[in-house]
């Protein structure tokens, strides 16, 4: 089936990558403008801030005022609040502790994968401090590939200037016919891929297994029987029809064993008369 032969390719194509610790650890670990921190002092609660990096690369804490973080690591802008907090005489020996809640640099250096993988979430691009993914193929396969409920053609999700783009990608021709360009799906940051379920069709009545099966490409009447087994004894190869759903309508449609199969069709085998 479709669906092993996807998958199997995309464990041979697997990187084997384990990325481990937050995002904002692997990309050098130095606080940056747009980051969002947790500072907390230690029994002050009223003086837990979570706030923005602002451009000046500062941060406006209680009492204390503006204080330049950007560019130094966790350690040194907690030394650097404790400083002031007990220069200014508001508390000694201060202990600080400072979280990085969300990583500017870190989203921009990432590239997101949601639906039908092993292990969804975010990874870092090829080029961020990490060495990460740089194609479609190599992101799904770090996601440890697709399940066994995944489609072939996933979505590339890309913001820009212009606005958000969608571009439908199909892996399987990727993966099998090397005729398409894989640098056009070379990931940049804050990319999405989103891999859907794949596409069935049903068929029921007098079959030898009916129920829901996926959709391969260019499949024929003939091939969806088969697929179930076959006619069964009690059915009728003249009594062959198709529910589909033509805008919005449900219409019975009589087909030859020949005639296509579309997404969401349903395939009905009528009994014999006699």
């Amino acid at each position: 089936m479709l669906t092993m032969s996807l998958r199997n390719i995309l464990i041979t194509f697997s990187l084997g990558l384990l990325f481990s610790g937050p995002l904002w650890a692997q990309n050098g670990g130095f606080l940056g403008v747009g980051d969002i921190v947790k500072i907390t002092v230690y029994g002050q609660p009223d003086m837990t801030t979570v706030t923005r990096i602002s451009e000046r690369n500062s941060i406006n804490f209680p009492l204390i005022g503006d204080v330049a973080i950007g560019g130094k690591s966790a350690d040194e802008a907690e030394t650097v609040i404790a400083r002031e907090l007990s220069r200014r005489g508001f508390v000694k020996n201060a202990q600080v502790n400072l979280f990085v809640e969300q990583s500017f640099q870190a989203l921009n250096d990432t590239v997101t994968i949601l639906g039908e993988v092993a292990r969804p979430g975010n990874y870092p691009i090829q080029g961020s401090a990490v060495e990460g993914v740089q194609s479609v193929v190599d992101l799904v396969a770090a996601a440890g590939g697709t399940t066994e409920n995944a489609g072939a053609v996933v979505s590339l999700v890309r913001g820009g200037t212009g606005g958000r783009t969608k571009l439908d990608i199909d892996l399987y021709e990727i993966l099998t016919s090397g005729t398409t360009n894989p640098a056009s799906y070379k990931l940049a940051g804050g990319d999405v891929i989103f891999v859907p379920e794949m596409d069935v069709f049903y068929i029921y009545g007098q079959v030898q297994r009916p129920g829901r099966y996926r959709l391969e490409r260019g499949m024929r009447v003939m091939q969806a029987l088969s697929v179930s087994g076959g006619i069964s004894d009690r059915g009728s190869e003249k009594g062959v029809e198709i529910k589909r759903n033509v805008d919005g309508a449900i219409k019975d449609i009589d087909v030859d064993a020949t005639d296509e199969v579309l997404k969401g069709d349903v395939i009905y085998v009528k009994e014999r008369l006699f």
